[in-house]
């Protein structure tokens, strides 16, 4: 009897597990991630925790003011494994516009296992920043595998560049870097609430 209980909870979790790898596969196609930003779906869902509790479902719109913090990450990771972590928007400064695509949003390379804080950290996190009148913008986050601790040519970029952060190509970086296609993933979409001219401020000391 509890052999087949417990069968049955691990059939139960690796449907769940293809369901998730699936959904998000969906997603990113119907949002058109693939092609705007990468070419190959992720393999698995990489699960998104922001304050108060609030996890990412994929493809869902969530405001900036929720999206103040780092958040926490999980994904199927080896702890001998090194990773790469990037957070990025194709929509800057909108969809119908995306002059400069992509616009980065965190990056953390030579991440072992989980462990993001020990990381190497090239652009720390900041949240959406949709301008006014733009609409939905995308976020993607994506995880790549290493083939070990690397030696990466790019340095910490000062937050408040604009210019470090836009015009990012996540595939030409990760080719760069011998990567293959992503490991995880998740997308969501974000709009203009009153939290962004003060992300504006804070960064770039200017209003909208």
């Amino acid at each position: 009897m509890n052999f087949n209980y417990g069968f049955f909870l691990c059939v139960l979790s690796l449907t769940r597990a293809e369901q998730d790898e699936l959904n998000v596969r969906r997603v990113m196609r119907e949002l058109q991630v693939i092609p705007d930003v990468i070419m190959e779906p992720p393999r698995e869902l990489l699960k998104m925790r922001f304050e108060h509790d609030l996890e990412i479902v994929e493809g869902k719109v969530y405001m900036p003011k929720e999206l103040k913090l780092q958040p926490k990450l999980e994904w199927n990771a080896d702890p001998q494994t090194y990773y790469t972590i990037v957070m990025l928007s194709p929509d800057a400064p909108s969809r119908e516009n995306p002059l400069y695509r992509s616009w980065l949003h965190w990056l953390v390379v030579n991440v072992p296992g989980l462990d993001v804080a020990k990381g190497q950290l090239i652009s720390e996190y900041f949240g959406p920043l949709p301008p006014k009148d733009s609409g939905l913008c995308r976020y993607v986050a994506l995880v790549y595998q290493q083939s070990d601790k690397l030696d990466f040519e790019e340095k910490q970029m000062d937050l408040k560049s604009a210019e470090d952060h836009s015009n990012f190509d996540v595939e030409k970086f990760t080719q760069k870097y011998e990567m293959n296609d992503p490991l995880a993933g998740n997308v969501f979409q974000s709009k203009w609430d009153d939290y962004v001219p003060e992300l504006m401020k804070m960064l770039y000391d200017m209003s909208e």
